[in-house]
């Protein structure tokens, strides 16, 4: 099955006692979706190659941005502007030729995840946003797909191997919503750009979800396999939280839209400049801190942070068009969803990339902060 050439290649894997070809031949036939280009993925992905999966499917739709540089390490300075997905598969495809990659430039939804998930084995979520992890549990209970789940704050990372076969004890492992049953609000998800992260935690996060794909892959057991993992980079302590598969697990897969990010529209800053010169737009949202509102903002927006809408949403003109906005998009979107689920409310456009965006494309005279 394996040439020469690949045999060589890993032959310092295959060398130890407890790895043999058929280990290495359970991950070449192997099929994996990693959703997510940014720091998770830039730690995931090169020992995933390496490894010697068969085919990687990776699928995001962002572009490299110079804040990026810091922690995702597959891009240069050079590549800015450019699809992370692009530059990932070019450089991976040049690390092991003999992986079968697929790209995707373009965001994992409700549209495309159902046939996505489908057809792998096994799926690894190097994702920023909870719609997302949401969006991977579910579809991946619907379908019996097991997947590496990730995520890390400030000084802390969380791993989990999710919805699936717990070696050695005969049991399902707990989903995502076993652990945390539902989306936080509004005032619980952490400002996008204030908590902060050094780079070598997303990366040392994703080597860990390498880790655990290719344990999974070959059936062999490991503590993150039905139990979330806390990593605290300040002590460089790992603890495990042993948890049983809730008894409703399966209706996870069944829920309705909840969750449903195809209510959010995004829009290119310059069409929302076209669109605020013809006057097609009734009113500008701005959701970020008032401390950031005072930094950079769009003349004439209203400003409510994003734990206040909710309360203050009769200050919004009912039944108009407007644009939402904060510093890079993640929040304007979430709160775009809050008010659709819970006042139902129409034409509402999230600025895509947020007010730095606006910045870069429309009005360089916005200051540009970090």
């Amino acid at each position: 099955m394996f040439s020469p050439e690949e045999l060589h290649r890993y032959s310092k894997q295959l060398k130890l006692p407890e790895w043999n070809i058929q280990e290495q031949s359970k991950l070449a036939s192997s099929t994996i979706l990693v959703v997510g280009a940014g720091g998770l993925a830039c730690g995931a992905l090169p020992y995933l190659v390496s490894a010697g999966i068969g085919k990687i499917i990776l699928i995001d739709g962002d572009s490299i941005d110079l804040s990026n540089l810091a922690r995702q390490v597959l891009y240069s300075t050079h590549e800015v502007g450019q699809k992370k997905v692009k530059i990932a598969l070019e450089k991976m495809s040049k690390l092991n030729p003999h992986c079968d990659l697929e790209g995707i430039e373009k965001n994992l939804t409700r549209e495309n995840a159902d046939e996505l998930i489908a057809a792998v084995d096994l799926v690894v979520d190097c994702t920023d946003n909870f719609a997302t992890r949401y969006l991977i549990n579910d579809t991946c209970l619907r379908y019996d797909k097991p997947f590496v789940y990730a995520a890390i704050h400030s000084w802390e990372g969380l791993i989990s191997l999710c919805n699936g076969d717990v070696f050695g004890e005969d049991r399902k492992g707990p989903t995502y919503r076993c652990f945390f049953p539902e989306e936080p609000g509004l005032d619980e998800i952490p400002n996008c750009d204030d908590a902060g992260v050094l780079g070598f935690l997303p990366g040392m996060m994703g080597i860990m979800q390498a880790k655990e794909a290719i344990y999974y892959l070959v059936a062999w057991a490991s503590p993150a396999n039905g139990a979330l993992g806390r990593f605290d980079a300040n002590e460089f302590s790992m603890r495990f939280f042993k948890m049983n598969r809730s008894a409703n697990a399966e209706k996870f897969g069944e829920r309705p839209d909840e969750v449903n990010w195809e209510m959010v529209h995004d829009v290119d800053p310059d069409v929302a400049s076209e669109w605020l010169k013809d006057g097609k737009l009734d009113y500008i949202l701005d959701v970020r801190e008032p401390e950031e509102f005072e930094l950079a903002s769009i003349p004439g927006a209203i400003q409510l942070s994003m734990g206040e809408v909710l309360n203050k949403v009769s200050l919004l003109p009912t039944g108009k068009k407007g644009l939402v906005l904060c510093h890079h998009g993640m929040r304007s979107a979430y709160v775009i969803k809050q008010l659709q689920k819970h006042f139902q409310t129409p034409n509402l456009f999230n600025l895509k990339g947020g007010i730095d965006a606006w910045s870069i494309h429309v009005d360089e005279n916005v200051p540009r902060y970090y």
